[in-house]
Parts: C-alpha cells; structure tokens; sequence
C-alpha cells in the first residue's frame, strides 16, 4: 500500500481507533507471557469496558463456580482472546454508533461486521483452519476502511453510496477514482497502525477477488480469505429479517451450499453451524445494545425454500432500510435547520432532587435525561454522550468524585462538562473535586437561578470548544483535500492517459521502491514483462483507433488477472509490466500463464469478422545472489520476453538466473 496517500487520511484525525484502552489490550495479548494483573489493572481502567466484560463472563449457561463477581475472575474465564476481541469491538463500536455520512448505514454495517467476525471465529473453531479469535478479529475490522471513509469525508462518501455500486470491486474502485484510495487500503493501513498481523492484510486485499487469482504457499491466507468470504455471506442472511418469498434473500441463503462445499462438509452441517453462529452472535448483540431480530431455524428454512419451485427472477437482495438514510430523508423533508439543544444528564440517587433539578432546567431549552445511580449514570453518560453532567456529589457505590474520575478516563468523557453537587462547601473537598476532574460545583440548597447560570456558564464553554474543534476540522480537512489535490496532480503525472494504468515512470520509482524493501525483508520479488504479439498489423490493418481499443481492453484483462497486491503498468507502445510483490519465480509463471490464457480468449470485432489477439510473457525473480540493480531484473525479464517470441509467440517464459557484474544498487 501506498503509504502517503493513508497518512493524509491520518492527518485528520478522524480516523475509527480503537480507545487507548483497548490498543493497550491488544498489545499485551499479542504475547502469551503477560502478567495477568497487568492486563485486570487496564481492563479495570475503563469502567464501561470493564462492565461489558464482566456482563458477558456472566452470560450464557452458568458456571459450576458461580457468577465472575471481579475483573480478574471474569479474565481468567474468558480468556486473552475473548478479552482481545471484546476490548477491540466494545470501544470501536461505542464510538462510532453513528455518524454524520447520510447514507451509510452505521447500524446494520456493525451488525453484519459482527456477525461476520461470529461466523468466521466459529468456523475456524469447528474446521481447524485457523486460529478463532484471529478469525473474529480480522472478520471484525474487515470493511473498517467504509467506517473510516464515513468518518473523514462523509459527504463525499455519501454520494459515493447514492450511486449504489453493486459489489465491492465496483465500489472500490469508484473509491480509488474519488479519493486515488480505496475501503481495502484503508483496512491495511489502520490494522497496520494497530499492530495486527500482516496475513490479516493479505486476506483484506484478495478476499473479494476470485478465488484463482490467490497464490499462497502456506494456506493461511487462503484459509482467512475462505473464512471471510463465509463469514460475510453468513452474516447478510442473519442480519436480514427472514424473507423467503424474496428472490435476492433465497439466491444468498442457497448460495450457502458453494459455502458447504469449500469447506469440504454437507449442506446440513453447514445449516447447524449457521444455527451456532446466529444464537452466538445473538449474545454479542444483546452485549452491544443492537437491536434484536428474529431468529429462524437454517434446516427449516432450507426445507421451505425446497417445498417452493418457483423460479428465482432477477433482483437484488431487500435489506432493512437504514435508520440514517430515513433520518435524513426526513430532515430534508422539513426544509428548515432546527438547532440542537445542549444534553443535559442529571445523576442523584435522591428522586425529589433529580425532579427539582429537572424542573427548574426543563424551562429552558435543554433535553434532559436522569439517572438514579452513579452506575447508571456512568453507562448513560458513555452511551448517550452528553454535553453537561450535573452529579450529586454523595451517592451510595460510586460518588460523584469517583464517577467524574471514571469519565476523564474516556475520550468522550473528558469532552463532558461536568457539575458537582454537594451540601457541604468545605475547601478540602472543593480541591479534591477539582483534582477529580470537576468543572465546576454548586451548594445544596441552591438558588435556581444560580444552577442555571452555571449551566449556562458549562454552555459557553462548550460552545467555544466546539467552534474550536470545528475550525480544526477545517483546517485538516483542507489540509487532505489540498493533498488530495497535489496527489491527482501527482498521480496524473503517473499515469497512462490512455489505459489509465501507471505509466512508465510509476514504473520504476515503484520497482525501486519494492526492490529496496525486498533487501531488507529478504522477501520474493518477480516481474512480468508483457507485450502484444503482432501489434503493428493491428495498426496497419484496423487503425490506430482500434488499436488503441484493443490497448484499453487488453489492459483491463491483464489487470483483472493479476494478484490484488501486484502492481501493472504500461511502459509504452504494447509493452506492459507487472511487479509481483512476495511472488516468487513459479508463482509468478502461474500468474503470467493465467494473463496469457485469458488474453487470447478475448474476441475483438471490426467490418472484417471477430478477431483476436495474444502476448508474449518473460517472468523473472530477483535474485540477491546475481543482481545488483533493477536494471538486471528488467533484463532478464526481457530477455525472456524475447525468448518467448523467438519460440513463436503467445507463450510464458522464465528467465535463467545468470551473474551480472557488481554496480551500485538503484
């Protein structure tokens, strides 16, 4: 990945991120040696987090041992990678619930996300394939890059939607015409950012390719494509209310049965394990607060839709329809800007004071809520995110103090402007409600318009830290469309005009590029040369319009057959290169052969009848032993392009590794 172009994004600052917290956990699990008080202490620093876990150790069938009445008793049951996974999607999910992009639909996209990540973990487990937790986590953070695109430029990406790309391929690559990047490499560079593996990358990159365009030695990114790919197809039909008089809806679930067969077991176990999968992820919707939906029986279903011979007809799979898009649609409706009020949350164990304080604010314009614990008021706060809290200082569990510590723990916690309460006007406590965080405090009994116009006091102040968060929303976000600008720009100075593919000086800062890490990294590294066989009669015979379709055509066949990480560019005339990143010399030759194979199957039309045409290939591998420089690479690359013509065209060749004299590295 191109690591400019998602450090514009970063420079944002909007970017999805798991919380402190929760990269914190991710780090110390990455390794099976920690110290298990070190990783209670962290869970136990985020009290939201550390309510969600010991709610879901509590959950399900009871253990022997009783309820997990502790943070690390609810550790020790779960496990490292329970925690890993819960840590990771509680704080994710809780800070990016909604958002500003009108047609992405943030609800479902969690609800399928999850899903996914529940069916890719269960069958991992049931198959041996791959490590389960791993298997949620990557499932999970899979189409992160729409989340993020939703994030940075969200009325950008919401004309992106309106066009309703029909798969993922579509919409990326309307992405990369946008943004000059796509959802995929946003992925990888956020996992990238988090520490988490580079398989995990590989797999986001090719999992929505076909299936003969992935060459993997050691099975374990075909094996987490696989799980990908299940795990998305799984996860549309149980976040889709049950319609079996629905075309789209019976094409997904009788698509299961390809499921079936790439995992090498029957159609009924496969149905089992969706059964499996749905109450699982039943139980991690319950612990994230979605909304529930109605289950259904996978073998029933199946049997219904076979009792049923009416022909599927074409058409597109119905979905909910998102809460966001009607939300905006109403909102255009009104045809006015209503403001927004400031969000009020009243905490006090004391029913009559909780009462009095909401009496005296409800004549203002503020939308209040109330809480009569501090727990609860801690889970609402988190949850609903309000602008002001007015807390009682002395409740029973948690005081005041104790809570408005827990908040400045948070990121949305320490935005809040928070308000003590107390009977007591003692200077000691006063310093220690300051030190906990506290912006301001007030006596019982109190003035009315004294609470009110401390509110309104806490109201200025969040104003003016709004227009400020705000004026450096603009600076950054004219800052990236000022890269963005300069990386057209750029990019067009990279590109072939006529093929849209990078152009040959793309070519070689970009194999030099690979070619310098390949040295450090001790990796693979292969080129193709490629070139049209005959391509002048072409000219000669049709014109040079036509040979500029047979150009564009065949340039879109070659790129649809290469890898999802090689790279093909146009180096001039006919001639093409591929740079085929961790690809060794026989992976490569698989590579060129499926190039060749496809291009000579395509048929061009003119006044003279079809016609087709065929290239010549030459594959070589960088080799530490016998090259010094890209230069050695491209000619033996060429030389074997040579060969391949000399032998009568339309073939692949390898290159024979030979010695070159020593000259300073490129």
């Amino acid at each position: 990945m191109n690591h400019e172009k998602f450090q514009e994004f970063r420079l944002t600052g909007r970017l999805p991120s798991p919380s402190a917290v929760g990269l914190r956990i991710l780090a110390l699990t990455k390794d099976e040696d920690y110290v298990q008080d070190e990783l209670t202490d962290m869970i136990a620093s985020d009290p939201a987090l550390a309510a969600r876990i010991l709610k879901i150790a509590n959950s399900g069938p009871k253990n022997s041992k009783g309820e997990a009445e502790s943070i690390a008793q609810a550790t020790m049951r779960l496990g490292p990678m329970a925690i890993r996974n819960i840590a990771l999607g509680f704080t994710l999910v809780a800070d990016n619930r909604t958002g500003a992009c009108a047609r992405f639909d943030y609800e479902r996209y969690w609800a399928e996300s999850l899903a996914s990540a529940v069916a890719a973990q269960v069958i991992a487990q049931e198959k041996g394939l791959y490590e389960p937790s791993e298997a949620f986590t990557c499932a999970l953070l899979c189409d992160v890059g729409k989340l993020a695109f939703a994030s940075v430029c969200p009325a950008a990406y919401s004309e992106i939607l309106a066009e309703d790309p029909a798969t993922n391929r579509e919409l990326a690559a309307i992405e990369t015409g946008r943004f000059l990047i796509n959802h995929r490499e946003l992925t990888c560079g956020m996992m990238t950012d988090w520490g988490l593996p580079r398989v995990f990358q590989e797999a986001v990159l090719l999992h929505d390719f076909d299936s003969q365009a992935i060459d993997d030695d050691s099975g374990q990114i075909w094996a987490l494509v696989m799980l990908l790919r299940a795990g998305k197809r799984i996860a549309r039909l149980i976040t889709t209310p049950i319609r079996t008089g629905d075309d789209g809806w019976r094409r997904d679930f009788l698509a299961l049965g390809g499921v079936a067969s790439s995992f090498g077991i029957s159609l009924g176990e496969l149905h089992v394990l969706c059964d499996q999968i749905q109450s699982a992820w039943r139980e991690w919707s319950e612990a994230f607060g979605f909304p529930e939906l109605a289950s259904f029986a996978f073998a029933e279903v199946a049997t219904e839709l076979e009792r049923r011979s009416a022909p599927l007809t074409s058409g597109s799979r119905t979905g909910r329809p998102s809460a966001a898009h009607g939300a905006a649609e109403r909102a255009d409706s009104m045809g006015v800007d209503r403001p927004s009020l400031t969000r009020i949350l009243v905490i006090d164990d004391d029913e009559r004071m909780l009462r009095l304080i909401e009496h005296h604010l409800g004549r203002e314009e503020f939308a209040i809520t109330t809480a009569q614990s501090s727990d609860e008021g801690l889970r609402t706060a988190l949850e609903d995110k309000p602008q002001i809290i007015i807390t009682d200082w002395m409740m029973p569990g948690m005081t005041g103090v104790k809570l408005c510590e827990a908040l400045r723990q948070t990121e949305a916690g320490r935005k809040m402007y928070v308000l003590l309460v107390t009977s007591r006007e003692n200077d000691d406590q006063v310093v220690e409600a300051f030190e906990a965080g506290a912006d301001d405090y007030i006596v019982k009994p109190f003035n009315p318009r004294i609470l009110l116009a401390r509110v309104r006091a806490g109201q200025r102040m969040i104003h003016m830290r709004e227009q400020v968060e705000e004026s450096e929303r603009v600076r950054l976000r004219q800052v990236a469309e000022l890269g963005i600008l300069t990386r057209k720009l750029r990019a067009s100075a990279m590109t072939d005009a006529l093929t849209e593919l990078p152009n040959r000086r793309y070519a070689m800062s970009r194999l030099k590029a690979e070619w310098e890490s390949t040295a450090r990294t001790d990796r693979p590294l292969s080129v193709i040369m490629v070139d049209i066989d005959h391509f002048k009669r072409v000219n000669d015979q049709y014109g040079h319009d036509v040979g500029d379709h047979v150009l564009r055509e065949t340039s879109k066949m070659l790129r649809s057959k290469t890898r999802g990480g090689d790279v093909l560019c146009r180096l001039g005339g006919e001639e093409f290169l591929s740079i085929n990143i961790g690809c060794n010399r026989e992976r490569a030759r698989v590579c060129a052969e499926r190039m060749r194979a496809a291009v000579e199957l395509q048929q061009f039309k003119s006044e003279d009848g079809e016609w087709n045409i065929t290239v010549s290939l030459g594959v070589a591998e960088w080799s530490p032993a016998t090259m010094s420089s890209i230069d050695d690479l491209l000619k033996e690359a060429d030389e074997a392009l040579y060969r391949a013509k000399d032998a009568g065209r339309n073939r692949v060749v390898v290159a024979t590794p030979r010695r070159y004299a020593r000259r300073p590295a490129v």
